[in-house]
């Protein structure tokens, strides 16, 4: 079985088959010249400070996060795990371009920069009614408040195309021009989307290259170029296709076992310490700390590892309170703290998937979760318990 995230097949017939909201009107807002204009991004990757709470796990938070222009602490509070994270895990601007426009308004191609930008998750319910009715509309408030002329809507994960697609809707009734850059044309043809910039990248990474800032800047200009167009809806293809498959697997060299005392998934944590504080001493970030923090990720991983080795899960030390989303948390967190840590360590660039193949094909605690997680499904564990702990379509 592919894994989903990377199955180009597969993610185009999920695209396809998704239930999407209707909209009566397709409105199209016209705006002046972009080198006059203020422009704002607004992402469903559920970003938000290091200080802010973030974001529930589930399909019910439509609230918004708003992001202030200088900010660059910011946490990927998106919970799913089927795109690739590891490309925001080396650079923001591969789901947030906030650097790039910052150039471009340095060259003038834009007229100016937002003061505030705004972030809301992307894996919202079919019909997206929340965000539709509330917290939509109130964003596109501010943004009118704020003199914004046009917005720049990024997404990560599979649901995202929806929900990216309803936030273009909301803002152009409200008046603000938009432009959806999305890797689902199949959606935003069926929600009829006023302007959009078909990618063909993996999910997670809206602007195609991490640390490759000629790249993201040629993406920005494709999507800026929509605006010429006097009537909608528009869909326009980028010209250069992105496959999971491209690029070399990370080369991340891992430490030896050091103390035989420990489990060597946890004593491979302990050892790597010094490699991830390195990480986010570089970058000021990081999206450890939905469930534990860094300091717990040794202990969590000894808990797998006693799953894997037959415990009940119940047994082990997670809480028996939604134990679910404990453990769903749990391993994101730990999968944060390693690709953050291998962005650091690796050599050459970072490709497509790479960070999640390494953590999951190469490191002990990777393996200690998959091992857990497929005790957890051969003893009919309920799906929400394990499913949730690897990429869909591991083993």
């Amino acid at each position: 079985m592919s894994v989903f995230g990377k199955d180009e097949l597969a993610m185009r017939k999920f695209a396809s088959s998704m239930p999407v909201p209707e909209f009566e009107e397709t409105h199209f807002v016209s705006t002046k010249p972009l080198s006059q204009a203020k422009v704002a991004i607004v992402t469903t990757a559920g970003l938000h400070r290091q200080s802010a709470p973030g974001f529930e796990i589930g399909d019910s938070d439509f609230h918004y996060e708003t992001l202030a222009r200088d900010s660059r602490d910011l946490k990927l509070g998106h919970h799913s795990v089927n795109f690739d994270r590891g490309g925001f895990a080396a650079d923001l601007n591969v789901v947030y371009p906030i650097d790039r426009l910052e150039e471009l308004a340095v060259e003038g191609v834009i007229g100016a920069v937002a003061e505030n930008h705004y972030a809301f998750a992307g894996n919202q319910s079919a019909t997206v009614s929340e965000i539709r009715l509330d917290s939509g509309p109130h964003c596109a408030k501010k943004m009118l408040a704020e003199n914004v002329d046009i917005v720049v809507i990024t997404g990560t994960c599979p649901l995202c195309p929806r929900t990216v697609c309803t936030l273009a809707h909301v803002f152009e009734a409200a008046g603000l021009a938009t432009i959806v850059i999305t890797r689902a044309r199949e959606v935003a043809e069926r929600m009829k989307v006023p302007r959009a910039l078909h990618t063909v990248f993996p999910p997670g990474l809206s602007l195609g290259k991490p640390r490759d800032k000629v790249f993201q800047i040629e993406v920005l200009k494709a999507a800026f170029k929509l605006l010429e167009a006097t009537q909608g809806p528009v869909i326009q293809e980028f010209p250069i296709s992105i496959s999971a498959s491209d690029g070399e697997p990370l080369v991340c060299s891992l430490p030896p076992q050091m103390n035989p005392n420990l489990h060597p998934a946890v004593d491979e944590a302990e050892a790597l310490k010094s490699a991830y504080y390195r990480a986010f001493k570089s970058t000021k970030r990081t999206s450890v700390g939905m469930q534990i923090g860094v300091d717990e990720i040794p202990q969590a991983l000894e808990k797998f590892a006693k799953i894997a080795e037959g415990e009940h899960w119940t047994e082990v030390g997670f809480s028996n309170e939604s134990i679910a989303e404990t453990m769903y948390g749990t391993v994101h967190d730990i999968r944060s703290y390693y690709e953050e840590l291998a962005c650091e360590l690796a050599d050459g660039p970072i490709g497509p998937w790479k960070t999640e193949q390494w953590f999951y094909d190469d490191t002990k605690a990777g393996q200690i979760i998959l091992q857990a997680r497929r005790a957890m499904r051969d003893s009919e564990a309920d799906s929400s318990l394990w499913f949730g702990l690897a990429t869909a379509g591991r083993e």
